[in-house]
C-alpha cells in the first residue's frame, strides 16, 4: 500500500452542516474506549502519533475554531494495527456488516499474527468510536505532547480516506434516537423509513447538536502557572492538579450560545413536519425502492445494540417503563440509594445534571446550575453516558463494559441499563434478591 501523508497542508477535520459528517478527521487508534461527556489528559508519545497531532495542531487558526480528532479502540493499539490482521483492519460500517467474521470469538484461538493480543471477548477494531476536541496541550522537553482532550459525540466510520502514516477517515456523527426522529408521533413505529429521506435531517440535527456544545463542554487551560508557554520536564507537570480535571468534562457558566441551540433544534421538527405534509416528502410510501437509515441499519446489523438485562433483580419500576423523564428520576432514586449505603460522594459534574425539583434528594446542591434554557433531554443524555462510568470498576455488571454505552443507540436505552445496574448494586447492598 502506498503511504500517504495527511501534513497542515491538507485541510484541518471540520463538519459538513448537510449531511452531519466530521470530513478528513485523524484517528487515533487505541486500546481503550471513550465516551460523550469525558475528559483525559494524553501523553503521546509514538512518533506516528506525535506527528498526527502536530499536524492537526498546525491547523489552529486565530478564530479557534474547534481542534478535533477520532478515538477509535483498536485492540492493541499499534501494534495491532501493524499485525497484519483482518480484524484490525479499518472498515467502513457497511464493510462491517458485510463481514462474515465480525462475531468470531477470538478468546481460545487466535491467527498467527498477532496470537497474543486476543482478549476474552469480540476482538476486533471498532466502527464506532468518539469525537474528540483538543482544549489545551504543550510540549514535552523529551518529545512527547500532553494534551487536553473531552469527547463531545460519538461517530461511526463512512469513508476511510488514508491509512498510512495514520488512519484519516470521513465520519458519521451518530445521535441518540431522542435527537433526530425521522417518524412523526402518529406514524407506526414498524414503519420503515427511507435512508434518502432521513439524511438530511439528520445533518440539521447533528448540526443542532453541535450548537449546544459551547455550553456543554468549558475549555479549561493545563495548570501550568508560569511554565504556561515553555516545554515541559516531567518534574514540570503538576499532576494533582490536572487530575482536578478528570474525568468528567464540565458545563460552560455562559449560556449564550442556547439560543441559537434551541432555534436550531426547533428548525428540525418544523422540517420534519414539512416532509411528513408534502406528498413527495413521504418518507415511506416508496419504500420497497428505498434503504434502510443507517441507524436501522447499524441496529439490525449488531452495531448498535441495547444493554443486556441483568437477571433477578428486584425494580422499583414498571418492566414497561419507557419515558426519558420517569427513568431520570428512578435513576437520580437509584443512585441516591447508592450513594447513602456507600458513603459515595457524586462528583460536581454529575449533581449538575440533577433535576431541579429532586433537591430533596440527600445530595450536595451544585456550585453552577444549568441553564434553564437547557433542554431536559441533553441533560438526560449526558446523564446516561456518566452515571454508568461511576460504577464501571465495580463487579461484573459495570466492568469492562464501556464499549455497550457507547453503542448503545438512544438515551432511553442507556438510562434502562444504567438504572439496572444500580438497583442490582443496591439489592446487594441491602441483602435483597428474588
Amino acid at each position: 500500500e502506498t503511504a500517504s501523508y495527511v501534513t497542515s497542508s491538507c485541510p484541518r477535520a471540520q463538519l459538513d452542516e448537510s449531511t452531519g459528517k466530521i470530513i478528513n478527521l485523524p484517528l487515533w487508534r487505541v486500546g481503550w474506549i471513550e465516551t460523550p461527556g469525558r475528559r483525559n489528559c494524553l501523553n503521546v508519545h509514538e512518533g506516528i502519533y506525535t506527528h498526527m497531532f502536530e499536524s492537526i495542531l498546525s491547523t489552529q487558526s486565530d478564530t479557534n475554531d474547534p481542534l478535533y480528532f477520532g478515538h477509535l479502540y483498536l485492540p492493541g493499539g499499534t501494534k495491532a494495527a501493524k499485525s497484519g490482521e483482518e480484524r484490525y483492519r479499518l472498515k467502513t460500517w457497511r464493510e462491517e456488516l458485510d463481514d462474515d467474521d465480525r462475531f468470531d470469538n477470538y478468546s481460545k484461538s487466535s491467527t498467527l499474527n498477532a496470537p497474543d493480543i486476543s482478549t476474552p471477548s469480540v476482538d476486533r477494531s471498532a466502527v464506532v468510536g468518539c469525537l474528540m476536541q483538543i482544549v489545551d496541550h504543550r510540549r514535552m522537553e523529551d518529545g512527547r505532547l500532553m494534551l487536553l482532550v473531552q469527547a463531545v459525540e460519538r461517530f461511526v466510520v463512512d469513508e476511510v480516506l488514508e491509512t498510512l502514516p495514520y488512519s484519516v477517515a470521513n465520519v458519521q456523527i451518530l445521535l441518540d434516537k431522542e435527537d433526530v426522529q425521522f417518524k412523526g408521533d402518529d406514524n407506526d413505529k414498524n414503519e420503515q423509513v427511507d435512508e434518502n429521506f432521513c439524511k438530511y435531517l439528520r445533518g440539521d440535527a447533528v448540526t443542532a447538536s453541535f450548537f449546544y456544545h459551547d455550553y456543554e463542554f468549558n475549555k479549561p487551560k493545563l495548570p501550568l502557572g508560569e511554565k504556561n508557554n515553555s516545554y515541559l520536564s516531567k518534574d514540570d507537570v503538576p499532576w494533582l492538579e490536572i487530575s482536578n480535571l478528570l474525568p468528567f468534562a464540565g458545563y460552560s457558566s455562559d449560556d449564550v450560545s442556547l439560543n441559537a441551540a434551541n432555534e436550531k433544534s426547533s428548525s428540525i421538527q418544523e422540517s420534519l413536519l414539512a416532509s411528513m405534509n408534502n406528498g413527495d416528502g413521504d418518507a415511506s410510501s416508496n419504500f420497497a425502492e428505498g434503504e434502510l437509515s443507517m441507524e436501522e441499519q447499524l441496529f439490525n446489523g449488531g452495531i448498535l445494540w441495547d444493554p443486556p438485562s441483568i437477571q433477578n433483580v428486584i425494580v422499583r419500576r414498571s418492566l414497561d417503563t419507557s419515558d426519558c423523564d420517569a427513568l431520570e428520576t428512578l435513576l437520580w432514586l437509584a443512585m441516591d440509594d447508592f450513594c447513602r449505603a456507600t458513603g459515595f460522594n457524586l462528583p460536581e459534574e454529575v449533581r449538575v445534571l440533577m433535576p431541579p425539583e429532586m433537591d430533596y434528594l440527600d445530595q450536595m446542591p451544585s456550585e453552577h446550575a444549568l441553564s434553564p434554557l437547557y433542554p431536559k433531554i441533553r441533560r438526560q443524555r449526558r446523564l446516561s453516558y456518566l452515571a454508568p462510568a461511576l460504577i464501571e470498576n465495580l463487579e461484573e455488571v459495570g466492568k469492562g463494559i464501556r464499549h455497550i454505552w457507547l453503542n448503545t443507540p438512544s438515551t432511553n436505552a442507556r438510562l434502562r441499563g444504567a438504572l439496572e445496574r444500580y438497583d442490582y448494586l443496591n439489592n446487594k447492598l441491602m441483602g435483597q434478591f428474588e
